[in-house]
Order: C-alpha cells, then sequence, then structure tokens
C-alpha cells in the first residue's frame, strides 16, 4: 500500500495528507524556551478541521496556551496513576486485606458486610469526602431490613478501614467520629433450652437425613463451640486414644486443647464411620465435617440446615441455632456449680469476658449458686 504524500499548505507549519477520501491535518512547530520540534495531528476534515483551523491550533500550542499531545498524554497518565494511588474506600480495604492477610479473624464475614453494605455507596469515595450525615443514611437504610447488631457491626468495618488508611498516613484523620449505634438490649438475650426442647433436638438429630450435619450440630451442642470451631476441625486435631481434640486459631487466636467427653468421644467415632461410607473426597478429607468435595464447609451450606432443626424440634423461630446451644450449655454449668471462668474456658471467652459474665445476670440459678459458693467457701474458714 503506497504510503500517504504529505501536502504543505500555505500557512506556515500546517500539512495535510488524503487518506480513504479522508483529509488528516498536521502541525510542525517549536516553542520559543525550546529547540525541540513537535509534529503532531490535529484532526480531521470530518471532524470541522480546515487549514486555518489548524493553524489557530499551532499558534496556540507554540504559546504554551494549549499542551502539546505528548503534554496530554502525560497528563492523563498522570490522572490515572493518581486516581489509582487516591486513599478511596476501596482502596484502603484492599490495603487492609492485603496488611492483614488470611490472619484476620472473620475474615469471610467481613468481606461480605463491605460487598454487600459498603462498596456501592462508599467505595469510590475518600474518608475526607464522607460525610456525618452519609453514614446515618447508611445507618437509617440498613436498619430496615438488619438488626442494630449487624448495623453496629457494618459501622464498624467502615470505621475500622478509615482508622487503619489514618494510622498508616494513607489519608489525613476525619475531624468527626463515625458513631455506633447503642447496643439493642435484646442483643444481649440469652436462649435457653428447656429440657423438652433438647430432648426434641435430639430426635431431630437421629432422624435428619444429613448426618454429617446431625453431627456438627451435636458437636456445637455437648461442647458449647462457636460453629465455626468444628468447620476448621482436622483430623489431626482428634486424639482418640488420649480422648483429647484441640481447637486450633480460635477467635481469641489462641489453639485450645479439651478433654472429650464420653458423648462426643461417641459423635466423633460416627462421624469417622459415617465419612468411610462417603465418597472417596470425603473419605479422605482432613476436615472432621468437610463438605461434599472434601474441603471446609462454608457459613451458607450449613446455616440454613441448622434452622431447619432448629424448626423441626419447636424451638423458637427467634432462637439462633448455635447460640442457644451455647446459651443451654453455659447456664446449665453455672447452675450446676461452675464458676465463670471454667465456663469462659468452655465457650472460649477469655476469663472474666462480659460475654460470661452475662449468663449469671440473666439466670436466677445461676447467681443462687455463685451466692450458695460464696458462703461455703467463706464458712469454710470459720470451721
Amino acid at each position: 500500500m503506497p504510503r500517504a504524500v504529505r501536502v504543505q499548505t500555505d500557512y506556515k507549519g500546517v500539512s495535510y495528507v488524503e487518506k480513504n477520501d479522508e483529509r488528516i491535518f498536521y502541525i510542525t512547530y517549536r516553542r520559543p524556551e525550546s529547540r525541540k520540534l513537535y509534529e503532531e495531528k490535529v484532526g480531521r476534515k470530518s471532524q470541522g478541521w480546515t487549514v486555518a483551523r489548524a493553524a489557530a491550533e499551532r499558534a496556540r500550542r507554540m504559546n504554551g496556551q494549549v499542551q502539546t499531545n505528548e503534554e496530554k498524554r502525560q497528563a492523563i497518565k498522570l490522572a490515572k496513576l493518581a486516581e489509582s494511588e487516591k486513599p478511596t474506600i476501596d482502596r484502603l480495604w484492599q490495603l487492609y486485606l492485603e496488611t492483614k492477610g488470611s490472619s484476620l479473624k472473620g475474615l469471610n464475614t467481613d468481606k461480605n458486610r463491605y460487598e454487600l453494605h459498603i462498596r456501592s455507596t462508599f467505595g469510590k469515595k475518600t474518608p475526607q469526602e464522607l460525610a456525618p450525615l452519609d453514614v446515618d443514611r447508611l445507618h437509617l437504610d440498613l436498619l430496615k431490613e438488619h438488626s442494630s447488631k449487624t448495623v453496629s457491626n457494618v459501622l464498624e468495618l467502615l470505621r475500622r478501614i478509615v482508622n487503619f488508611g489514618i494510622r498508616k498516613k494513607l489519608c489525613p484523620a476525619l475531624d468527626w467520629t463515625i458513631q455506633l449505634p447503642k447496643a439493642d438490649p435484646d442483643s444481649e438475650r440469652i436462649e435457653i433450652l428447656t429440657d423438652e426442647q433438647f430432648r426434641e433436638l435430639h430426635k431431630v438429630w437421629d432422624d435428619y437425613p444429613d448426618q454429617h450435619i446431625a453431627h456438627l450440630h451435636q458437636f456445637i451442642a455437648w461442647t458449647g463451640s462457636r460453629a465455626s470451631e468444628p468447620l476448621k476441625l482436622l483430623w489431626s486435631d482428634v486424639d482418640f486414644k488420649q480422648r483429647l481434640y484441640t481447637k486450633r486459631d480460635t477467635k481469641s487466636g489462641k489453639s485450645l486443647i479439651f478433654p472429650m467427653s464420653e458423648r462426643l468421644h461417641y459423635i466423633l467415632q460416627q462421624q469417622r464411620e459415617l465419612l468411610d461410607d462417603s465418597p472417596e473426597a470425603m473419605q479422605t478429607s482432613r476436615f472432621v465435617f468437610p463438605g461434599p468435595a472434601g474441603g471446609q464447609r462454608k457459613l451458607d451450606s450449613y446455616l440454613r440446615h441448622f434452622r431447619r432443626i432448629r424448626d423441626l424440634a419447636g424451638i423458637p423461630e427467634e432462637y439462633r441455632p448455635n447460640y442457644c446451644l451455647r446459651d443451654t450449655v453455659a447456664s446449665r454449668l453455672l447452675s450446676s456449680g461452675a464458676t465463670l471462668d471454667e465456663v469462659a474456658y468452655q465457650l472460649g471467652h477469655a476469663p472474666g469476658s462480659p460475654m460470661t459474665r452475662r449468663y449469671a445476670r440473666f439466670l436466677e440459678s445461676a447467681q443462687r449458686g455463685i451466692a450458695d459458693r460464696t458462703q461455703r467457701v467463706m464458712d469454710e474458714m470459720l470451721n
């Protein structure tokens, strides 16, 4: 294909080429302070460009009134770079995840909260572009469909991201504070199963179609574990000979070793036998309660089952299907004379945790048990 011929016009430094029945204009010039020669395309005839317009554009670029093509490209590049490094909530969140890595507790939950409630509203804004009214609107919108606890968790995550940016000198400090809603008194309720409800629950476990789920729920019931803890449990953490099991990477960040009760020993043996009759991926899985593909079960894969088990057992719908088991374990232990520290150890709370103390406050029999024990130990000093 022959090369297009450059045609000089009567205007100095203005030329054009004819290409596919289209005239394309070019300008050539030097700026007064530089000997660098610029040769740039300015536009096409179909776009409204003429020789006179090209000449006028050449004069503006020579005088520095208009950027050269190179300067425009550089400005666009710098703008994109600045935008990519702009401390938006999205960028701070990504850097936060990179910094915390897999050590971040509740990582998947935080990711879900961010994607569902924060990204679309605040993702493109910097902390300095946020206003207290924006956060108030988010608060009110969330309250329409979510509990005050969920609202508090979402706002706490937003505040955590902003504070991370401030600590890392990625953005200036705010001159206001993201306020978290006051705790809902109902959020501190405890959900204790009656003897009859627990017996019905036991019947449901025996007949439930997915015995993997039934065993998982039984593990929570007989240990007071958080639901996430048996999901992470490995066979290497189970010692049938010494009757011990280890909870690794707990919410407190510690690995805890527990003795295995007779009931728990039986549940784990039943689970092992169930896996031995399961597909190979589950048979060979290192997880005690694996998913169908042999990997760790995810949140959504068991919650719907636990709700179904709760409903079949006639437990009130407002009861949380896992927390009611933890609450029942804690309250029954206290009623039987266990100390708060003993309950805290079983549930995986820090000693003296407010989460543990609330059980004694709500359960009259536990309060009486603590009072009676106090009297006994003090009476011993008189004997």
